[in-house]
């Protein structure tokens, strides 16, 4: 465990911290949201991924990045209800052209904070290779569509199209690919992540993203 430990701290301080800057990204993202209470949602957003380079070198770089994305859940049904209660009775707007209840459709947002080890391609403005990978961890907040299933009082079924508000640690990993000349900060990015909620129990949010990199 020491030798990793003091293998970790060479590695640090083999990085330096006087060519800071920023990488940005940008492009689409796929989210699912995972809960027992209803089957899994696919949200799509636009993603804006700015990342600062704490510390670097020709090798690899540390850096702290925010990626936003902002979308939504379709629904055949727009901003109407999912449905109506008459007598205690719980009825459905239906969608004649699908013969199944509307479901609104919903807002996404994505909020993490991410500390990433990067590797190779576009890890910084020192690294020449062509391919690179990366992968990190850190917190953070997660606003998506749910259908919740309800009984009402004569025991029938249903659906509730609503959100859930979530926070809880994320991890991610990718490979950045360079589509630009040597020392230039232009590529690909493919992006896989995961969310576990501590603030609702059970919940999981998964993501891929595919973005292209510049600075």
């Amino acid at each position: 465990m020491k030798k990793y430990f003091l293998l970790v701290i060479i590695c640090i301080g083999s990085l330096h911290v006087s060519s800071q800057n920023f990488i940005h990204a940008a492009g689409l993202s796929v989210f699912i949201d995972h809960t027992s209470r209803s089957p899994n949602i696919a949200s799509y957003g636009l993603t804006y991924s700015p990342r600062f380079n704490v510390m670097q070198n020709s090798k690899m770089s540390v850096s702290v990045g925010i990626p936003l994305t902002v979308g939504g859940s379709g629904g055949s049904g727009g901003k109407q209800p999912d449905g109506y209660w008459i007598d205690d009775q719980y009825y459905y707007n239906y969608d004649n052209g699908y013969e199944a209840p509307e479901v609104k459709a919903r807002w996404m947002v994505d909020v993490p904070v991410i500390v990433s080890l990067n590797f190779g391609a576009l890890s910084s403005l020192y690294n020449t290779r062509r391919i690179g990978f990366f992968l990190g961890g850190g917190f953070g907040y997660h606003l998506g569509p749910v259908n919740v299933d309800h009984r009402d009082l004569r025991g029938n079924h249903y659906i509730d199209s609503t959100y859930q508000n979530l926070a809880g640690p994320v991890g991610n990993l990718g490979i950045r690919i360079r589509t630009g000349p040597k020392y230039s900060t232009e590529g690909i990015e493919i992006k896989g992540s995961y969310m576990k909620s501590v603030t609702r129990k059970q919940p999981d949010v998964y993501g891929i993203s595919i973005m292209y990199v510049f600075r």
